[in-house]
């Protein structure tokens, strides 16, 4: 095992737990919007003059969970469970609702952390030497999931209007500091860097170099930090505009309002306590630019955003914390023009721009 492996088996069983939550009384409802856990590189998705590309991540396959990656999303479980177990209760079938991506990553993460916020008791115990149960999951084709889908690939609309910024005076202007850089990373990497390429080639070489493999030399004067640039630069343009913010994360807030709102009138099941998505760091940038709480950086491998429905006498409000393991607990974040405790009805109102009428307004 390499000293990076060693390193981060330590940092994967030791990863914060999280104390219950101070308003367990009052909570409601709880909307988990994660990413999945540390995986090695997609195999499409390696540069053409990458010195690894043959390279073995066994027992992980290309694009898929490390082992590691695998001990901190059930560690992720874990610390849900810490924070959220008296307000779930017993297990039942309308306990959770459960959602991945359709890619096995982000399924096999949704698996792990259902495993370990959910181990059975008493009498859902039914293999005395297996503390698991099954829990239902669903998904939805890439093709037709808005709510957490990879808007470049399934809503046209989106992507014109991200081509259409990355062409215009605006979009040009923010990329001139860097047109040196892109053609230094053209030269070494054998690859066209658009502003796309650049962030999935920063992704490609932190997964390469948490993985223990040596980096080639070209990188140590871009990698990470002036890359890095690239990257934050590529997640401003992914969402430059209203209309883009709408797109790409606004079918997510939709849902989390319309659930919320069911919940309220006693419409979903009564038992129903958390919505749980397991995601992509994209959804976690998208849906934290759209509500005004993101700072630059990149959502690491099992960070997640906590949307927490409270109940104060009839009144709902609205509190959300973030964990990017910069500390043991998740931070809470303030919503731009709303109260720590932000009434629900005035959250609505605050996105309500945001939020898209259907699906069609993802056609050309």
């Amino acid at each position: 095992m390499t000293k990076i492996s060693i390193f981060l088996f330590a940092l994967a069983t030791t990863l914060p737990k999280l104390v219950s939550s101070d308003e367990n009384t009052t909570l409601e409802l709880v909307h988990v919007i994660f990413r999945h856990g540390n995986r090695a590189p997609q195999k499409n998705l390696l540069y053409p003059k990458d010195p690894h590309i043959n390279a073995s991540y066994h027992p992980a396959d290309f694009g898929e969970h490390t082992n590691i990656g695998k001990l901190k999303q059930y560690r992720l479980g874990e610390a849900l469970r810490q924070r959220y177990k008296t307000f779930l209760g017993p297990y039942s079938l309308e306990t959770v609702d459960a959602r991945s991506t359709d890619y096995a990553r982000t399924k096999v993460s949704l698996q792990l952390v259902l495993a370990s916020l959910f181990p059975p008791e008493n009498e859902f115990v039914w293999n005395e030497n297996l503390k698991w149960q099954p829990v239902a999951f669903n998904y939805w084709p890439i093709k037709n999931d808005h709510v957490l889908g990879q808007p470049y690939r399934n809503c046209p609309r989106y992507r014109k209007l991200y081509l259409d910024f990355l062409n215009s005076t605006q979009g040009r202007k923010m990329y001139e500091n860097y047109t040196e850089t892109m053609k230094y990373l053209e030269e070494h990497t054998g690859l066209n860097i658009t502003s796309k390429a650049a962030l999935e080639l920063y992704l490609i070489l932190d997964m390469e170099r948490e993985n223990g493999l040596q980096l080639p030399n070209w990188t140590k004067s871009v990698f990470p930090s002036v890359m890095l640039g690239l990257v934050h630069l590529e997640y401003q343009a992914k969402v430059a505009t209203d209309e883009m913010k709408r797109l790409s994360s606004g079918f997510l807030l939709k849902k989390i309002i319309k659930d919320t709102r069911l919940k309220i009138r006693n419409v979903l099941p009564q038992k129903r306590k958390m919505f749980l998505y397991s995601a992509h760091e994209y959804n976690l940038t998208y849906l934290m630019q759209l509500l005004g709480i993101y700072y630059p950086h990149i959502p690491p491998f099992s960070s997640y955003i906590l949307i927490e429905i409270h109940n104060f006498g009839g009144i709902r409000k609205v509190r959300v914390f973030y964990q990017d393991y910069s500390g043991e607990k998740p931070m809470e974040l303030k919503l731009p023009n709303c109260e720590r405790f932000c009434n629900f009805d005035k959250f609505a109102k605050l996105y309500k721009m945001y939020l898209p009428k259907s699906s069609k307004e993802c056609d050309l």
